[in-house]
Formats: structure tokens, sequence, C-alpha cells
């Protein structure tokens, strides 16, 4: 898989061919499809996996009496997907790059996985408006907006070469952007656990 996995970040898809993976994985040919039938099942994998990372990662904000605070359970949650997004460049040059446009099954299952995260922040952004915390905004957009900068910072960092300061770095400058935007005023304590600082 590993091999297979750094093919198809390095050379697409389409330019990877199964006597490639066979070749740098140094096996043989039946080997190969005693566990995948085809390039597609193996990339069809190596996808479901980062889905399946990436879903567990992003944690729905616990609004229940003695959870961490809102802005500290954010900067959590935003701070683990650019660790996952770092800890798995392949994946994500792959889903960036290589997984859109390969068949209606391939756009559908990455379609599918980016409504999930859309339906977590949307959920989180929902849960701030109700504690009074965020702006009344329409939920749906803003998390549109919201995901849109996390593809941005890994496509920047990730696929074209940018050099990427730390997680914690990143994170704070995202967070003090979009909350800016989403906050409503006087929620200086939600800003500083945002930041990473700890609430006055």
């Amino acid at each position: 898989m590993s091999h297979a996995l750094r093919l198809f970040a390095e050379r697409g898809y389409h330019h990877t061919q199964i006597a490639d993976i066979i070749e740098a994985a140094g096996i043989a040919r039946g080997t190969f499809y005693l566990y995948f039938d085809s390039k597609r099942a193996i990339f069809a994998e190596l996808l479901d996996g980062l889905f399946a990372t990436f879903e567990n990662t992003i944690r729905p904000i616990d609004t229940t009496a003695g959870a961490p605070p809102v802005g500290e359970q954010t900067r959590a949650n935003v701070v683990r997907v650019i660790d996952t997004m770092v800890s798995n460049r392949d994946l994500v040059r792959i889903l960036m790059r290589a997984a859109v446009g390969l068949d209606p099954e391939f756009d559908g299952k990455v379609a599918d996985f980016y409504r999930k995260i859309l339906s977590v922040i949307r959920g989180s952004i929902e849960a701030g408006i109700q504690m009074g915390l965020v702006r009344p905004r329409d939920a749906a957009v803003a998390a549109m907006i919201v995901l849109g900068g996390l593809k941005e910072i890994a496509y920047h960092y990730l696929v074209a070469g940018d050099q990427p300061p730390s997680s914690e770095v990143v994170a704070a400058e995202f967070l003090a952007v979009v909350a800016s935007g989403l906050l409503r005023e006087g929620q200086s304590d939600q800003l500083r656990l945002l930041a990473g600082g700890a609430a006055s």
C-alpha cells in the first residue's frame, strides 16, 4: 500500500500502472492480485482510509455541562485536522489532485466525504449561534467558507510545496481570521482560547 500511495502521489492515478506498483513493492503480479483486483481497487482503499481518518479527527462541539470551552474545542479540532493533513501528506495530495474526475463513483465518494465534514462544521457553527457566541449567520455558507480555507491551507503547504509553519501557528492564524467574522462582540475569552491562550 505504501508503494502505491507514493506512486499515486508522485505520478497521479492515470500515470501509475500496476506494473509500477509491483516493481516498487518488489512482489509478484500474482501476489498483488491476491489482495486487489485492479489499480482502481487499491486507489479506492487508500481514499477510504483517508476519509475515515479525517471523519474521526473532526469532533462535534460538546455543549454539555462541564465540557471544555467551545474555543478550546474548536482550536483542538483545527490543530488535529492540520496535523492529520501533514502526517498523511501523500494521501492529501492524491485527494486534491487525482481523486476528482476519475469517474462518477469516485466523484461521489469525494462529494460524500466533503458533505460529512461540512455537516460537522455547520453543526458546530449552529451550536455557537444557539449559545450566543456566534453571530446569526447562514451556517451552511459559513461552513463552506471554513472548509474552503482548510483546503487552501492543504493545497499550498502539502501540494504546492510552500514551507509551512507549525500546526499550532497555522491553526491560530486560521482561527483568528474565521473568528473575526463569526464571533459576537465581547467574546475576548473565546478569542484567547482559539489562539491557544487561557481564558481570563
